[in-house]
């Protein structure tokens, strides 16, 4: 699934209304699994000047990204940190992992060949499903538009729960970049 999508189903399970630290948590764990992809990819084109060609057909598959994208998708240490933020009464710890297992959870059945290990550190073991959220000889087609119209409908839901501007203000814009994530897509590959 595309980072927006992530964020706006994590809120939707877990924020609530008038609870800005736990929202705050919940948002930080929908987008901790993405966040050291970010950084490399962002690092690889500005800072070392690769084209996304090379960043994506060779860096990205690099055993050194494969483990710095491991940590962060780890279901077992997910699992680990709601158990002990359950455990030790922390709901902030909780609610962060239960939004990035959220994410990962979503992630697995979505990636063909561009997975991560989703059990590190039991095993490096990569699921490859037939379905992509993105590579359109892989249903990716089928599956970017059912992921639009679910963030459509769970954006109308967090549209209802949270009234203040703010929040409402941050729903349009997830939304929004949720429905324009096809048009980066397709910017990204013209520049390959």
């Amino acid at each position: 699934m595309n980072t927006p999508a992530h964020t706006l189903l994590a809120a939707a399970l877990f924020a609530r209304s008038g609870q800005p630290r736990r929202n705050i948590a919940v948002i930080a764990g929908s987008l901790a699994p993405d966040v050291m992809i970010f950084g490399m990819v962002g690092w690889e084109r500005f800072v070392n000047g690769y084209s996304f060609r090379k960043i994506f057909n060779e860096r990205y598959f690099s055993p050194d990204w494969e483990l710095l994208f491991a940590v962060p998708n780890s279901i077992p240490l997910y699992l680990l940190g709601i158990a002990v933020g359950l455990g030790l009464g922390v709901p902030l710890l909780w609610l962060f992992c239960a939004a990035a297992f959220t994410h990962v959870i979503l992630d697995l059945p979505l990636h063909h060949d561009d997975g991560h290990s989703h059990f590190w550190p039991f095993t490096d073991w990569v699921f490859v499903s037939p379905v992509s959220y993105w590579d359109t000889a892989h249903h990716g087609f089928e599956a970017g538009m059912a992921e639009s119209a679910l963030c459509v409908v769970v954006g109308v839901i967090l549209w209802r729960r949270f009234r203040g501007i703010p929040a409402r203000i941050a729903i349009g814009l997830g939304v929004a970049m949720e429905m324009s994530v096809p048009l980066g897509w397709l910017w990204l590959f013209a520049t390959r």
